[in-house]
């Protein structure tokens, strides 16, 4: 039930971005955040902005993800916060006290972690070199504290990191590493890159009760026991669908549609209400009751019946809302419907063709998702050359050179700047007073907050998913094998 109250809140987003969008009064057409990395900026900047008018994480992420006032804590890539947009404001003095009502707060000890001094955190790394082409996550880090550090560090504190890494097949080490941040060190929280499956989470945030940040993808059975103290930096797949809903609404106006999926969640729900406001009719709202994992031979009957049936009612459009969309486009190639309109919420090749469809044969097909961090990088958004630009000044790593396809390098270092951003917001917000409580409910009523490679991001007790995804549309290409740009 805790995940309806976050869909719910997704489409609330969507929706009222949308309303805003063409209002000329309204919003910044430019993204908050676009090309001003929040990892550079000073972090006595966050409290500068302007949450107070909304009601909720929620509310204030819809209308202020690109107003002036949420730019405040963006930086002009020197390092210092930018007062271009409204810092220096009569409203930004009221909201801070003014220098001649500020009073000196003294510094104490208040949490695990936190001294009068210092704030110290654990990065934990799971190497995947074996894998995948990461580069050294690890030493991206330490510029990213350093900058911090220079610019006055975090409400007076200094912050220092102890690193952890080891390797993907050693367990032992895995856990060894939890112990020794949490018991040894006494971490405030933890930023992490924690591979769901390959490793203990819940050594972290069940045994431990810290706080990760991590960045990648979460296995829902670790949320729900982490009560919120675990979060990624990745945008939620179903987000990323509903945003490229959003893109297609005109071609919604009086569609017919089916929503399909094997989610339990009521993101079926969700989707069928955000259609009917773009003018759609839904004809059906279908959960798959059968998993492939559980019988394949029972769950491809399961969706040809489906399939028969949607052949009489004649929809437009298929939508998927999960992973259940390798399956329904394995049966409509059984059944000769390759023709229709048909939107994945997955634009990699693999989770389409999971149970055996040959995509090729659908030139309707829409796969909703984020541009690649190569597209990003070329367009200088979110802040990303900057985060590039201080790793590679401190590393020498050389990331975002690379000119043959998507750079994995600064893909992975894109989302170490984004963890530091959820950090140096959600802290900085805290106040001195910072304890994991104080710091998840800064998170809760911040509002948005500029993030690295991300429009923005915003934290709620039902929203794990920090990032605020981007709007795109891809198509499959058979010549490249591979999702594209449409």
């Amino acid at each position: 039930m805790r995940r309806r109250n976050w869909l719910a809140l997704v489409v609330v987003v969507v929706l009222l971005a949308a309303a805003c969008g063409g209002d000329s009064d309204g919003p910044s057409s430019e993204p908050a955040g676009a090309g001003e990395p929040t990892a550079a900026s000073e972090p006595t900047a966050a409290p500068d902005r302007d949450s107070a008018d909304a009601e909720d994480a929620g509310d204030s992420a819809a209308t202020n993800g690109g107003s002036e006032e949420s730019d405040t804590a963006q930086s002009d890539g020197s390092g210092e916060a930018s007062d271009s947009a409204g810092g220096g404001s009569e409203e930004s003095d009221t909201a801070q006290g003014g220098e001649d009502d500020e009073v000196a707060v003294e510094l104490t000890a208040t949490a695990r972690g936190v001294t009068a001094d210092t704030i110290t955190l654990g990065v934990a790394i799971t190497d995947v070199t074996v894998f995948a082409e990461v580069g050294d996550i690890l030493a991206r880090y330490q510029p990213l504290v350093d900058a911090t550090n220079a610019a006055g560090g975090i409400n007076g504190r200094q912050v220092e990191i102890i690193t952890e890494q080891w390797d993907i097949l050693d367990q032992t080490a895995f856990e060894a590493a939890c112990v020794v941040l949490n018991e040894d060190h006494e971490v405030f929280l933890v930023l992490g890159f924690l591979i769901s499956g390959w490793g203990n989470i819940l050594c972290y945030v069940d045994i431990y009760e810290t706080i990760v940040i991590n960045t990648a993808d979460l296995a829902l059975e670790d949320v729900d026991a982490s009560e919120g103290r675990l979060m990624t930096t990745r945008p939620y797949q179903f987000g990323s669908l509903l945003a490229g809903l959003e893109l297609l609404r005109p071609e919604f106006d009086g569609a017919k549609v089916i929503i399909y999926g094997g989610s339990t969640d009521g993101r079926q729900e969700v989707a069928a209400e955000l259609l009917r406001g773009f003018g759609a009719e839904i004809l059906e709202v279908i959960e798959q009751q059968i998993g492939g994992a559980e019988d394949l031979i029972a769950a491809e009957s399961e969706i040809d019946i489906s399939v028969e049936r949607w052949r009489t009612l004649g929809p437009d459009w298929i939508i998927n809302v999960d992973g259940a969309a390798a399956g329904t486009l394995a049966g409509l190639e059984r059944a000769g419907l390759t023709e229709w309109n048909i939107v994945t919420p997955a634009n990699d090749v693999a989770t389409n063709t999971a149970l055996g469809a040959d995509l090729s044969l659908f030139p309707n097909l829409i796969a909703t998702g984020e541009p690649g961090v190569d597209e990003l990088i070329a367009e200088g958004l979110y802040g990303i050359p900057e985060c590039l630009e201080i790793i590679n000044e401190a590393t020498g790593q050389g990331l975002g050179t690379s000119t043959e396809g998507e750079d994995a390098e600064s893909g992975t270092a894109m989302e170490v700047c984004a963890a530091w951003d959820i950090f140096v917001a959600l802290a900085t917000a805290a106040g001195p007073e910072l304890t994991p409580e104080s710091f998840l409910q800064a998170g809760y009523d911040l509002g948005t907050f500029p993030m690295t490679g991300s429009p923005s991001g915003s934290l709620a007790p039902d929203k794990p998913w920090v990032s605020n995804a981007q709007p795109a549309l891809f198509v499959y290409d058979a010549e490249l094998d591979a999702f594209v740009s449409r």
